[in-house]
């Protein structure tokens, strides 16, 4: 008898004990009642009421084990019509025919309810019990057609009463077993849902892998997420649980070129289940040497990107997961994404906050400098109208003019910013010339910007495919720049590389801070600046990277020698210059 029964098998096997725990006293009771004066009938109760009190163990027992008890019945029953028969005596109140159907019915109980060969328990109990009748037949000196007629009968009716019970009973046991089984991953579902929703730490997910465990015939369960690692994509388990079966577990990060039938379920949505018919000979090993027998696991995917796995492994043995456990590792998984979601807008929420508040501060400073200086000019002007020359007049309306125009593109990069970021922004390319392109930013920016540095436009006569306005506010971003926190020379050169239109602004400046090259393109950054220079908003750069890119092109920071340069990068338009120009570029000064 085995001592690891489906939960099924251990229920019907109690429930049996049940019933002999009640049926054995009330046979003691028959016992009593209609055999009160025969010598030694006491013995015969007796081992009904012992049989009793084992059967209420059994009972009670949560493992069950009931065919012991039921073949001991059925022989105490045999041997005592044995007895009765040798001793020519009354020694209970059961005849042979009834003591004969009694023992069929635990015949049949305890080859349905026995762990083995159906053919060996059946063909047993039937023999046994036909050289019972056989026995008990010539002790009681009856005819010998009677006798085989109730062997063929044993023989037949055990046999295949035992067949057919038996195969009701696993049927039973196995659908026991499935809806338990189903239960608990039910709630292991909901277990795991709810720690998802109520935690919001490294936590929540382990706790939500320890209910997977708990609810799954499984060794060890897991959840990885998909990493880089030198450039080629990885997986790492970061929550785990495992149970005292669990002999491996080592295998905690790798690659998945090393696993790659694996990964090729997993990316393109699909259960990866281990081993498989498609499983490589490498791989196939890879897992022997964990200790991997089995495994079953199923991808979760945030949208379109797949952020990593959760999967069941078996090291004690190899087993067939059923649709069951593969659908709740999908349900699992669904609700891992969807948590792995809320945190990426949490991050996201907080982020834009944070972005939020460093606009408004650097808004509201960058707002208030020109809004100052037009209103307290205006204000001059209005109240010492009387006093003041043409020529001073001229003077403060060219002020109020040129902080203006710094207003208005203050405004009007923050309006396509936010136009870019909701998806508003629309991109309108054509053929450009970029050189003429550069030619007239450069005017329009010494017309509302008076400066007194060099600016100097070299290069091709290059033809772009963009949308000629985002360029010309890349330029004026990038030149801007060059002029407020540069050199005193600026050099903005056009030229083409390749299949690429290229726009280098330099100068003779020290430059950004290594440390500081790539923040300048995060949104809000302010690098320090020159002192005599105002704090940015820090909206121009990130802007102009943001609108290089919605044209197909790319806007870097490079340093050539001793000097900080910018690269603006188009597709080059038809007809467009083509010419190694490296050299040019690496001796602007």
């Amino acid at each position: 008898m085995s001592s690891h029964l489906p939960a099924g098998q251990r229920r019907f096997q109690r429930y049996v004990a049940l019933v002999l725990a009640a049926m054995l006293p009330f046979l003691a009771i028959v016992e009593i009642v209609y055999t009160p004066s025969v010598e030694g009938s006491w013995m015969l109760w007796a081992g009904y009421l012992v049989l009793a009190v084992w059967a209420a163990f059994v009972s009670r027992n949560p493992d069950g084990r009931v065919v012991l008890l039921i073949l001991t019945t059925m022989t105490y029953v045999a041997l005592v019509m044995i007895l009765e028969s040798v001793l020519h005596s009354d020694l209970t109140a059961f005849d042979f025919t009834t003591a004969f159907g009694l023992i069929l019915v635990l015949a049949v109980l305890a080859g349905g309810l026995a762990v083995g060969n159906r053919l060996v328990w059946a063909g047993g109990l039937s023999a046994s019990i036909a050289i019972w009748v056989v026995a008990a037949g010539t002790l009681e000196n009856e005819v010998q057609g009677t006798i085989a007629m109730r062997a063929l009968v044993a023989v037949a009716s055990v046999g295949v009463a035992t067949a057919l019970v038996s195969d009701l009973f696993g049927q039973l046991a196995q659908a026991i077993d499935e809806h338990q089984k189903s239960a608990r991953l039910q709630d292991a579902i909901a277990s795991c849902s709810e720690a998802l929703l109520v935690h919001s730490d490294a936590f929540a997910v382990y706790e939500a892998v320890r209910v997977l465990l708990e609810a799954a015939d499984a060794d060890y369960a897991y959840v990885d997420k998909t990493v880089l690692e030198k450039g080629e994509p990885a997986w790492e388990i970061i929550a785990d649980a495992g149970t005292s079966r669990d002999k491996g577990g080592s295998w905690k990060r790798g690659l998945y070129s090393q696993i790659p039938s694996t990964y090729r379920a997993l990316s393109t949505g699909r259960a990866a289940i281990v081993p498989s018919e498609g499983l490589e000979p490498e791989e196939h090993a890879l897992y022997l040497e964990d200790g991997i027998r089995t495994e079953v696991s199923v991808p979760v995917f945030v949208g379109t990107a797949m952020r990593g796995s959760v999967g069941f492994i078996q090291y004690s043995e190899e087993r067939s997961w059923t649709e069951s456990e593969i659908q709740t590792l999908w349900r699992a998984s669904h609700m891992i994404a969807a948590y792995w979601k809320r945190q990426d807008d949490a991050e996201q929420l907080r982020a834009s906050n944070e972005s939020k508040d460093r606009l408004l501060a650097s808004v509201s400073h960058e707002i208030r400098t020109p809004l100052t200086a037009i209103v307290g000019l205006s204000e001059e002007m209005i109240s010492s109208r009387t006093s003041l020359g043409a020529e001073e007049m001229d003077e403060l309306n060219g002020i109020i003019a040129m902080q203006s125009r710094e207003l208005a593109e203050l405004v009007e990069d923050l309006l396509v910013a936010s136009r870019a970021d909701f998806g508003n922004l629309s991109i309108r390319p054509e053929i450009v010339d970029l050189h003429d392109q550069v030619t007239r930013v450069v005017q329009g920016v010494r017309e509302s910007h008076p400066f007194h540095k060099e600016v100097r436009v070299e290069g091709l006569d290059v033809v772009a495919w963009a949308d000629p306005l985002r360029v010309r506010q890349v330029i004026r971003n990038l030149l801007t720049n060059a002029v407020k926190y540069g050199g005193d020379r600026i050099v903005i050169l056009v030229e083409s590389r390749d299949d690429r239109a290229l726009v280098v602004v330099a100068d003779d400046g020290g430059g950004v801070p290594v440390e500081e090259e790539e923040l300048i393109f995060e949104r809000y950054y302010r690098s320090a600046q020159s002192p005599t220079q105002p704090g940015s908003v820090g909206i121009g750069l990130p802007l102009s990277r943001q609108l290089a890119e919605m044209m197909g092109g790319t806007l870097e920071y490079v340093r050539r020698g001793a000097h900080p340069t910018f690269e603006f990068s188009i597709p080059l338009g038809p007809g467009g210059e083509v010419a190694d120009s490296l050299a040019a570029t690496s001796s602007i000064f």
